[in-house]
């Protein structure tokens, strides 16, 4: 699991566990109580200002505010008490509004949630990607550099930043679907419509994405379209389908490759609808993996709910 799916899966359940637990801070967590709820203390700024810029800075990170660390036996600081913040809407708000102004330069992705345990109190909890964009600098009264080791954040030296601006820059793939349908066929038994999603790579990194490799495999009765296979042998992808035709792995040669904020279009995932039966149509479920060179495995999940697709078939007007 990967620290935004870490981060999709906290609630008030592992918060408690992580103070049962005495979950220690590590390279990816850190635990923050604040003294204000609309961020005025100039500490909680700083330290908001320094956890963005060095979880930016090293692989990313998560900061679960409203818990209390203290150094256990070992000299880690771990989970020890509870000091919920009120109001939460308030705070989430100002966390939103100072995303922007204690980097720079804005790191991309940042995501806060809150996870309310009575009427606008509780804890809330940060995501801080992994940026390509870097060095990021805490301002709020820092405008300093930081990293995360361990479980603390340090002052870059300036071979750090040196290193850092010498970085290679990397791709950031990841996978678009766009729910679409058209009229296959009509009789007797009324309209029949293919749909489904057209998908394709998006590349949102600053690096050129090279050989690259994709895994879909979607739930039947969706299949992946058999014009698929044609149109990424064309662009140079070897194709790997399974026999149920709901399942395909893309691996391209060192001829592809998707410039930064680029993206190319690989196929659809279909199925057939009567329109006397429109009850019986599923959720689409595309699970998916990306991998390139200088990239991290991208391994998710997309939901397409069924309404969707239906909603593409109510638009195309009976043919005269």
């Amino acid at each position: 699991m990967d620290i935004n799916e870490n981060f999709e899966c906290i609630d008030e359940e592992k918060i408690r566990e992580f103070v049962k637990d005495k979950q220690e801070e590590n390279l990816t967590l850190d635990f923050k109580t604040i003294s204000n709820a609309n961020l005025y203390h100039p500490d909680d700024k700083k330290n908001f200002a320094k956890a963005m810029s060095g979880f930016a800075n090293s692989s990313g990170g998560i900061i679960v505010w409203g818990v209390e660390a203290r150094k256990n036996d070992q000299d880690i600081d771990c989970a020890c008490g509870f000091k919920e913040i009120a109001p939460l809407s308030l705070f989430l708000s100002k966390l939103n509004e100072y995303t922007g102004q204690f980097v720079k330069p804005i790191v991309e992705g940042i995501k806060h949630k809150k996870i309310e345990v009575t009427e606008d109190k509780g804890f809330a909890v940060t995501f801080v990607p992994e940026s390509n964009a870097g060095p990021h600098m805490a301002k709020a009264g820092e405008d300093r550099y930081y990293k995360r080791s361990g479980a603390s954040f340090y002052k870059m030296e300036h071979f750090d930043i040196e290193d850092m601006l010498g970085r290679r820059k990397k791709p950031r793939l990841s996978l678009f679907v766009h729910p679409y349908a058209r009229e296959y066929s009509s009789g007797p038994d009324g309209r029949i419509f293919e749909a489904g999603v057209n998908y394709g790579l998006r590349n949102e990194g600053r690096g050129l994405a090279k050989y690259l490799y994709l895994l879909v495999e979607v739930n039947l009765p969706y299949i992946i379209n058999s014009e698929t296979i044609s149109h990424v042998e064309t662009l140079g992808f070897k194709v790997l389908a399974s026999s149920q035709g709901n399942r395909v792995r893309l691996l391209g040669d060192s001829n592809i490759v998707i410039h930064p904020n680029c993206e190319i279009m690989i196929g659809a995932v279909t199925r057939r609808i009567n329109e006397k039966a429109q009850d019986s149509a599923e959720d689409l479920i595309f699970d998916y993996e990306i991998r390139a060179e200088d990239m991290k495995e991208e391994k998710n999940r997309i939901i397409i709910n069924r309404d969707k697709i239906l909603e593409k078939i109510s638009e195309i007007k009976p043919r005269r």
